[in-house]
């Protein structure tokens, strides 16, 4: 209990993340993992933008190389869900009941990230199907272990933001990426700092 009180006390927002921290950084964080699990786990979540329990849902048939790139099938995507019925509440407001909704998303990895080979590499040596054997609450220990100034949407905010900045990804690849649902999600996640900002007034 103490443990799980902890993680929820630590919890940031991405509003924080000002732009893409850099690869260095990221790299820096892989070094730090005791485990080849682990750089995978920090790899997987960075590469795939995941929410943590996306990404500890990850099989092995979920990844096909096709270079140059490392393709990403059919990823569950969480938190989805459709209008079943409309209810008034009893402060005769209009609400609607929901049920969730299976949602998936596909889309590549470039191989050449310095991030992917770690994650590829144990994909190759896996015996099991599934990816991550681990629970949510050991997910966190592992980030929080490496920097406890970082949690695990973090990482998701620093794909949205090194799309941008690198890639040149606008408002509705990041859509298309993540399989978010408005572009206010895009705008929320996305920063690309002024490094992004300066790229842009280059001639």
């Amino acid at each position: 209990m103490d443990v799980i009180f902890k993680l929820k006390k630590a919890k940031r927002s991405v509003e924080e993340i000002e732009s893409f921290c850099g690869w260095d950084y990221l790299l820096k964080l892989i070094k730090k993992c005791e485990q080849e699990k682990d750089r995978a786990l920090i790899s997987a979540l960075f590469e795939t933008g995941g929410r943590v329990s996306e990404v500890l849902m990850l099989k092995k048939d979920n990844f096909i190389v096709q270079e140059p790139y490392l393709v990403v099938k059919a990823m569950p995507v969480i938190k989805r869900y459709k209008k079943i019925q409309d209810y008034i509440d009893i402060k005769g407001r209009k609400r609607w009941k929901t049920e969730k909704k299976k949602a998936t998303r596909t889309f590549p990895i470039h191989l050449k990230e310095p991030l992917c080979e770690f994650l590829l590499d144990y994909i190759k040596k896996l015996e099991t199907d599934r990816l991550f054997n681990i629970s949510r609450v050991q997910a966190y220990r592992i980030i929080r272990k490496l920097d406890s100034n970082i949690f695990p949407h973090w990482f998701r905010a620093q794909r949205a933001s090194q799309l941008a900045l690198e890639y040149g990804f606008d408002i509705h690849d990041l859509i298309d990426f993540f399989n978010w649902k408005n572009i206010q999600i895009a705008t929320h996640y996305s920063h690309m700092g002024w490094k992004g900002l300066a790229n842009k007034m280059k001639r």
